[in-house]
């Protein structure tokens, strides 16, 4: 497709330049777009802040002793974020600072789960993670 000069006759036939015609209309639609998928690229970056916020909040919590807010915010993480691990993991977190070695055990192995079932997780962090469940187990 040729680009249509602004001095040129629109080409919607109506006998008026283009410029006078469908170009600023054209500028209007593609400002709308650009508008929309700035919004949209926002609303992604204030998620990902959302979720970083919420997850450092449950280990300020815990280093608080604030076990049953910490424990909440865990939920409410699982709740809004599903498909993130932050919410799993912080939980586990939360049981082991209670010193319920049983459940953390069994929520750092579904955080193990789920890295295992998702892509972007390296062996490193599993390992880690089963580490931690080993030394719970006191293995």
């Amino acid at each position: 497709m040729t680009k249509i000069s602004r001095n040129a006759p629109c080409n919607c036939g109506s006998g008026k330049k283009y410029k006078k015609c469908c170009l600023l209309r054209k500028e209007a639609e593609s400002l709308e777009q650009r508008k929309i998928m700035k919004q949209n690229i926002q609303k992604v970056y204030i998620e990902e802040d959302d979720l970083d916020d919420l997850s450092n909040s449950v280990m300020d919590l815990i280093n608080s002793g604030k076990f049953d807010e910490a424990e909440a915010v865990c939920n409410d993480l699982m709740q809004r974020y599903p498909d993130q691990v932050d919410g799993i993991d912080r939980l586990a977190s939360v049981y082991e600072a209670r010193g319920e070695n049983e459940k953390a055990v069994e929520y750092y192995l579904k955080t193990v789960e789920f890295m295992r079932s998702n892509p972007g997780f390296d062996e490193e962090g599993i390992n880690w993670t089963l580490d931690k469940v080993k030394r719970l187990q006191g293995k």
